[in-house]
């Protein structure tokens, strides 16, 4: 039994301004909707680096000290592992500059919740919101927060 596996490592990073959240809102066929910005991490870098970076080219922000809150888990289309590592961040500078990956909007988390949200989106937010909660795992068997 091998002990590796291929995985994809990505980010997620809620960025919070007093009662305000920043939202994008996708533009992607494959995963349109609200959720928060994010994207790969690349070869050789480092979780906190890669979402300081994906920050900063979806939003034109500059974190700093993001904290790691919690983890998504499910199996892509080929079957294979895809890791999400979610993080918030309330320390920024610059100004919100919107890319091609869709419309950037601050809203309340009720705000948020009315809202069309990307799929499944709904089901990470409490690990955002609840610091009980730290994983959420999603493998087509099972939808399940921990």
């Amino acid at each position: 039994m091998s002990r590796t596996e291929p995985v994809t490592l990505t980010n997620m990073c809620m960025i919070k301004k007093r009662n305000k959240i920043l939202v994008l809102n996708r533009t992607d066929p494959i995963w349109p909707g609200l959720t928060f910005p994010g994207g790969h991490v690349e070869a050789y870098e480092s979780f906190n680096d890669s979402v300081i970076r994906e920050v900063k080219e979806e939003t034109g922000l500059d974190i700093t000290k993001p904290k790691l809150v919690g983890i998504k888990q499910f199996y892509d289309r080929n079957d294979q592992r895809y890791l999400v590592f979610f993080y918030i961040a309330t320390h920024f500078t610059g100004k919100i500059k919107e890319s091609n990956e869709g419309k950037l909007n601050w809203m309340t988390q009720d705000e948020l919740k009315h809202h069309q949200l990307a799929y499944n989106f709904d089901h990470d937010l409490p690990v955002f919101f609840n610091s009980s909660i730290s994983e959420h795992m999603l493998d087509g068997k099972r939808d399940e927060l921990f």
